[in-house]
């Protein structure tokens, strides 16, 4: 029963947070990120927000706006008031889109063996 409201609040959560990083921050780091998934921990004590963004060579400098607009995040939660305790926010980017890449890459050269072979 406490997984389910788990994943009501990071589905809620994951909105308010969408919302927020895209159109409430005026950093300029933070034009193109996209978050991509919340994790929650089980006392609800802790937040891992994943993201990507558009240029990844500005990773770091992205992650670092985020660090910083952290607090601002956490009062924002905290005014949508369906968490009693604001959990302490993490940021993580994903690398899901770049193994995807090196998957495909991996995929079309195995491909290109094969066509090779016959």
């Amino acid at each position: 029963m406490a997984r389910i409201r788990i994943k009501r609040l990071e589905s809620e959560l994951f909105k308010l947070l969408s919302t927020i990083i895209n159109f409430k921050l005026r950093d300029t780091n933070l034009t193109m990120v996209t978050v991509t998934g919340v994790k929650l921990t089980n006392d609800l004590s802790y937040l891992r927000i994943f993201f990507t963004h558009f240029d990844e060579t500005k990773t770091e400098d992205v992650l670092r706006s985020l660090t910083k607009s952290s607090g601002f995040l956490k009062n924002e939660i905290a005014k949508a008031k369906f968490m009693r305790k604001i959990p302490e926010i993490s940021f993580e980017y994903d690398k899901l889109e770049e193994n995807a890449r090196d998957l495909d890459k991996i995929f079309a050269k195995i491909h290109a063996e094969k066509k090779e072979e016959k």
